[in-house]
């Protein structure tokens, strides 16, 4: 009689392939969603200090040149404030300051360096409202839910 089919010894054997494989790709997988996780932010911190550059040279010389809060990036200057033939703005859309480690919707604290070079630790970017405004911005210094440190061992903070 002809066989058809597989044997349960083969079976098995071929299942315990699979889940030895599975156990070695995961903490692939997981490096691969982490790189992804630092290069988004990355771009938002690049986004934001170029936002940052953008909004001061739109801005006309009187009084304090930098933007009064991450949100003011999200929104347009007003006229009395543009230099002529400048860009309004905005110059960051609101979805570039959110969390990159959760939901981009998720609200996100930021430390924000005024024009003073004083470092504000936390500061929720729709609150914040300096008379010396935002000169930089980094990532939190404590790090958000156990995320301070990149996988190149360097500090998200330092970037």
């Amino acid at each position: 009689m002809r066989r058809r089919g597989f044997s349960l010894i083969e079976l098995v054997t071929v299942l315990t392939i699979f889940m030895a494989l599975s156990y070695f790709a995961l903490p692939a997988l997981d490096i691969v969603q982490v790189k992804s996780r630092e290069k988004l932010l990355r771009q938002r911190l690049f986004d934001m200090r170029r936002a940052i550059d953008f909004y001061v040279n739109a801005r006309n010389s009187s009084g304090n040149p930098y933007p009064l809060s991450v949100a003011s990036l999200t929104e347009v200057i007003p006229t009395g404030l543009l230099r002529n033939g400048a860009d309004t703005g905005p110059f960051l859309s609101a979805g570039s300051v959110g969390n990159p480690f959760g939901r981009s919707d998720d609200e996100f604290f930021w430390d924000i360096r005024d024009a003073n070079g004083v470092w504000v630790e936390s500061q929720m970017h729709q609150a914040i409202n300096y008379t010396a405004g935002v000169y930089d911005v980094r990532f939190p210094e404590d790090g958000v839910n156990g995320w301070n440190k990149a996988i190149d061992e360097t500090f998200y903070k330092d970037w």
